[in-house]
Parts: structure tokens; sequence; C-alpha cells
């Protein structure tokens, strides 16, 4: 009896102990999950990421480089005027010289080719020409020049409209030894090149055939002295003998008139150029006549001459 009382007590707070367990684990177990649940999420959003971090450093470093091609110079913009010049690059005195470009202007504009030597400031005006047809609203236009007489140096080209409200712009770099002289001159009459004996004269080389459009240099010798002025013309054959004027002949007859310079050379033969631009001239026979001038431009004392066809 003594026993059984005893044991009651006991399993009382037996029973009790339990409980307070029961209880103690079963709010452990209500937090745990939320907790799992919260480090679940971090650890998720964590590697997700770093996965897009990789994803997108993968996708910089290994993405293929689009293909670089070459893009078509654009048409200028007919509602905007424009003069695009040429690359012309490096030329040796002595080179034949062309500055060409196209345009959006009318064609028969005239556009007129100014440039500045070196540092010098000094803007020349050296030559005018007209716009030539070309295709698609896309017109031409080009300059043909002998630089035997030119100063080495750098040159910065111009090519603009009479008003200079549409221009163009570009560089020229000429490299050689001047062989020209710091004052040109006009025939006097009364002496060759330095030295030399009896009456100046003026050889012609012949140009050779040539086809339409064709650019080249008329060249020849002379005992004349560095820095005289020369008159170069070239004009249909025709125009001395009518009976050479063929049926197919056609509007004005193209002939030019250009200034050259007598440049320093071996011995007492000096030499001469000019440049010959035939875009327009019709197929016949053509003369090339280089002479003196006087101040006036109308002294021909001292006069060759050749013949060369157009095809």
């Amino acid at each position: 009896m003594k026993h059984q009382q005893k044991s009651g007590p006991l399993h009382i707070c037996l029973a009790v102990l339990i409980v307070v367990a029961t209880l103690v684990i079963a709010g452990c177990m209500e937090s745990t999950p939320g907790q799992q649940g919260q480090m679940t999420a971090t650890n998720d959003k964590q590697n997700e990421n770093h996965a897009a971090g990789t994803t997108t450093t993968t996708g910089t470093m290994n993405a293929p480089k689009p293909p670089i091609t070459a893009q078509p110079t654009p048409a200028p913009d007919p509602s905007s005027p424009s003069i695009t010049i040429d690359p012309v690059g490096d030329k040796n005195l002595g080179d034949l010289l062309v500055i060409s470009g196209t345009t959006n202007l009318p064609e028969k504009t005239w556009v007129y080719l100014s440039w500045t030597y070196g540092n010098s400031g000094e803007e020349k005006m050296v030559a005018n020409k007209q716009v030539l047809p070309g295709t698609n609203g896309i017109n031409h236009w080009r300059f043909a020049f002998d630089t035997s007489g030119f100063r080495p140096g750098s040159y910065n080209l111009t090519v603009a409209t009479r008003k200079k409200d549409v221009a163009g712009s570009a560089q020229l770099s000429l490299k050689g030894t001047f062989l020209g002289t710091d004052n040109p001159v006009y025939y006097s009459g009364t002496s060759g090149s330095s030295g030399s004996a009896g009456i100046p004269s003026i050889a012609v080389q012949p140009p050779g055939d040539h086809q339409q459009g064709d650019i080249f240099l008329i060249s020849g010798t002379t005992s004349l002295a560095p820095g005289t002025l020369l008159l170069c013309q070239v004009y249909p054959a025709y125009f001395e003998d009518k009976t050479k004027r063929p049926a197919s002949s056609y509007g004005t007859p193209t002939s030019i008139a250009v200034d050259s310079i007598v440049v320093r050379d071996t011995g007492n033969a000096n030499r001469w150029a000019c440049a010959l631009d035939t875009e327009g001239y019709e197929k016949t026979g053509y003369i090339v006549n280089v002479s003196t001038m006087s101040e006036d431009n109308t002294g021909t004392e001292i006069s060759g001459s050749a013949q060369f066809t157009i095809r």
C-alpha cells in the first residue's frame, strides 16, 4: 500500500515532463520549416543570380561577331547640292595630275579649282570646268595638269561653285626637285637658253593616237631658257583644211589653249609639257601647236607642231 502511494506522484511528474517535452519539440518543428524555406529561397536566389551572371558572361564572351562589310558611299541627297573630290594621293614632279570628283549639281554648271600652297594661306584660283553628265543624278568633273613646273610640297585643294556656296576639299603632296624658276618670262626674241647659240627652237613629240576620253601629257624639248612661258594649242586638223572635216562632225569643234613653262633638263635641251583631257572631243585628227607668246598672248615667234588622232 505504501508502494502504490509513492508511485502515483512519480507517474504524474513523468506525465507532466512528457507533455512539456512534446510542446517544446512541436514548437521547434513549426519554426524549422519556415527557416528551412527561407534558407532554401535565399540559396535558390543566390544560385539563380549566379546562373544569370554566368549566362551573361558566357554569352558576351562566346557571341559571334557580326561580319564586317564595306558600306557603299551613299549617293548625295539631290535636295542638298554637294561636291566630292576623289582621293589624289602623293605625286612626283613631272607626273600627270588628274583632280576629279562627283557632284549632284546640274550638267554644265561651272566649278572652280583653287589651291593653297603649304602654309602660305594664299588661295589661288587655277582653273575652271563645266560639270559633265553622269548617271542617276550623279555627274562628274575633272581637271588635268602637268606638274613639271610645280613646287614640291603640300597643296590644299578646293573645288567650288562660283559663289562658293557648294564646295569640296582634299589634299595633294608633290615630291621631287623644283626644276622651274621663280621668275617666269615671255620670250623677248633676243636669246635662247643659257649659253646656247642660234635661233631657239621648240620640238613636239608626236603623242600618238588615243581613244576618246583619254587623259595624257603632250611634251617636247626646246632650247629656250627655263622659265619661258609657252602657249600649247590643240585643235581639229580641219581648222586648217576644211576638206578634212568628217561628215559625222557635230556641234562646235573642241579645242584648247593652255599655258606651259620651260623647265630644266640635261644640256641645252630643256623640256616642256601640257596635259590634255579628251572627254567630249570628237573623233578626228588634231594638231598640237606650241609657241612662245608675248605678254598680251599674241606673239608666236618660235613654234613647233605635231599631229595625232582621236579614235
